[in-house]
């Protein structure tokens, strides 16, 4: 049986690089990785810092796998084509928070990724908090 899961992570050191030149390169690759794969993302998108996604996967051991494909693909693309990333050893933080979600609540999932873009956030020293 095939399981939802939201799925969320953020850049290395919560750096706010998903805009311009950057996000375009990070979303490119990601429909790019999705569509070549076959992943079945239900919603997806980049805020700042984060990237939030819905997910349908038969389990959590092939859901590692598409985020860590995800991820390292797209890395591996910024740090060659964004000058801002260039030298740099990673792009990605390590980790990943996800959570199962049932059935019934995946239309608010889905419209909570989708506002991604237009929450704003404000800086508390090291926090990025949301308003």
């Amino acid at each position: 049986m095939r399981k939802i899961y939201h799925v969320w992570f953020v850049t290395k050191y919560r750096k706010p690089v998903l805009e311009g030149k950057i996000n375009g390169i990070v979303k490119k690759i990601f429909a790019e990785c999705i569509s070549r794969h076959g992943y079945n993302i239900l919603a997806w998108e980049t805020n700042k810092d984060h990237v939030h996604m819905l997910v349908e996967t038969e389990n959590r051991e092939r859901l590692a796998g598409i985020l860590r494909t995800l991820k390292s693909v797209s890395a591996k693309e910024v740090i060659l084509q964004a000058e801002a990333c260039r030298g740099k050893r990673a792009f990605w933080a390590r980790r990943y928070g996800c959570k199962e979600v049932s059935q019934t609540d995946v239309p608010e999932v889905k419209k909570y990724i989708k506002e991604q873009k237009n929450t704003p956030h404000f800086r508390v020293g090291n926090m990025d908090l949301k308003k």
